[in-house]
């Protein structure tokens, strides 16, 4: 679950950045894109496992 927490943070804040247009020669569009599917594949992540781990939607999917 750690790892999945480092990842996404890293990948929302790359997209923060590259969305800010600090880092030349990257459209600011594809800064949205990567900061959007970074929140979107996290949340993906901790649902799937969490109907995986007990069948329920209750949080308590630990990785």
């Amino acid at each position: 679950m750690k790892a999945l927490k480092y990842l996404s943070f890293v990948g929302k804040l790359a997209g923060f950045v590259s969305a800010l247009n600090v880092i030349p020669f990257v459209d600011p569009k594809v800064g949205l894109i990567v900061f959007a599917a970074a929140s979107i594949l996290k949340d993906a992540v901790n649902r799937i496992g969490d109907l995986l781990d007990d069948g329920q939607s209750n949080q308590s999917f630990k990785g």
